[in-house]
């Protein structure tokens, strides 16, 4: 594996979005971070109400279901996270990557998941989508970490263990604005960098997540295009969440 790609595998496994299934996505009514939705009465349901639509429980099955399906002439990529032991400097940014406290509580009540990764070669792209389920409502407490961690996190380092041995990144986290999509939603850029041929060159992950009651949906591209925007991406969410609503 080349460092270029390396350093993008370790990206999209650590934010995993889950490739493990922890769709981790924060804080302010700032639309560069978290963009909650106005709230119905229903969204004060208690916590054994198993929703409907775009929030309900979710089983693997239909979990599966929801997510989109790759374009044609692109390669399914298998996805599976091996990383470990991860730590941030500083600590708080562990809520950028969405692998902190919060994705911990949640994972221990998740009850459906699935997710599906493929690459396109020109440009080199890889897209990864999730679909979380959990018995408890999500709540805004993970978004909104996120948010105000970012504050604090527009560059920190990352370091852990994966399949491939120990990595030590230096990340830079930038916030994105999206469309209001579901009752809360994220978007960010993170930005890590690889040494080819003696040039220094930077890796991207844009990822977009939408929290509908009991249910995380995440979209994410790892790529080396700066200029790229998220429009592709709230294309693929909204897509999942009007297949959830079937």
């Amino acid at each position: 594996m080349t460092r270029t790609t390396r350093a993008g595998a370790v990206l999209i496994a650590v934010l995993g979005l889950s490739l493990t299934g922890c769709v981790t996505p924060f804080g302010s009514d700032d639309a560069s971070t978290s963009q909650p939705a106005p709230r119905s009465p229903g969204s004060q349901s208690p916590t054994s109400d198993p929703g409907t639509g775009t929030g309900r429980v979710l089983t693997d099955a239909e979990a599966e279901a929801a997510l989109p399906a790759g374009p044609k002439g692109t390669t399914p990529r298998t996805m599976t996270n091996t990383s470990e032991d991860r730590t941030t400097d500083p600590p708080e940014c562990l809520d950028v990557l969405r692998i902190g406290s919060e994705e911990k509580a949640l994972r221990k009540v998740r009850v459906g998941n699935a997710g599906k990764s493929w690459t396109t070669k020109d440009p080199v792209t890889t897209f990864a989508f999730t679909v979380e389920s959990y018995s408890r409502l999500v709540g805004p407490a993970q978004l909104d970490r996120a948010g105000a961690a970012m504050g604090a996190c527009d560059a920190f380092s990352l370091t852990g263990r994966d399949a491939d041995g120990s990595f030590d990144l230096r990340v830079l986290a930038e916030p994105r604005a999206v469309s209001s999509i579901g009752e809360q939603n994220f978007a960010a850029r993170i930005i890590s960098f690889n040494s080819v041929n003696g040039k220094s060159q930077r890796v991207y992950l844009d990822y977009v997540v939408v929290r509908s009651g009991h249910n995380l949906i995440e979209a994410n591209a790892t790529h080396q295009d700066e200029d790229r925007d998220f429009t592709d991406l709230e294309a693929h969410v909204q897509q999942m969440l009007q297949s959830l609503e079937q």
